[in-house]
């Protein structure tokens, strides 16, 4: 079984942080599976969390168009997490599916002690922006 430390290692926002910060943000999460077929964000709809796939794969569609696909290490739910908004996008596992979820009031207490997790949220933002504006 992969280790939630070693996936979230993996992930551009918490690649920068020391193994001691990575295994007490592993620790804060709440691990969840999901069967493949299952809705995890569903799009124009509120969230209040952020989600990092430790196993399996999801698809990612805007506007009933297929956008792409998700797996270990990827993260989604960031837009709504920072705005407590809707929903961009919909996720749907198309495999089983673990995770690691981190609702605002968690993931928000260890952004601002970290903050170049912060700066590296920025960076996918904007990237999810370009890439939004190509499609």
């Amino acid at each position: 079984m992969v280790v939630a430390e070693e996936i979230l290692a993996q992930v551009p926002l918490f690649s920068m942080l020391p193994r001691k910060e990575l295994t007490k943000l592993a620790r804060d999460a709440h691990e969840r599976t999901f069967p493949a077929g299952a809705v995890l964000t569903i799009e124009d709809e509120t969230g209040v969390g952020f989600g990092v796939i430790v196993e399996g794969q999801a698809a990612v569609s805007v506007r009933g168009r297929p956008v792409g696909i998700l797996g270990p290490g990827d993260s989604f739910g960031e837009m709504a997490l920072i705005d407590h908004s809707y929903r961009s996008a919909k996720v749907t596992a198309q495999t089983d599916l673990r995770c690691l979820l981190y609702p605002s009031w968690i993931f928000r207490s260890f952004a601002m002690a970290h903050p170049e997790t912060i700066w590296a949220l920025l960076e996918m933002m904007v990237q999810r922006v370009r890439d939004a504006e190509a499609r």
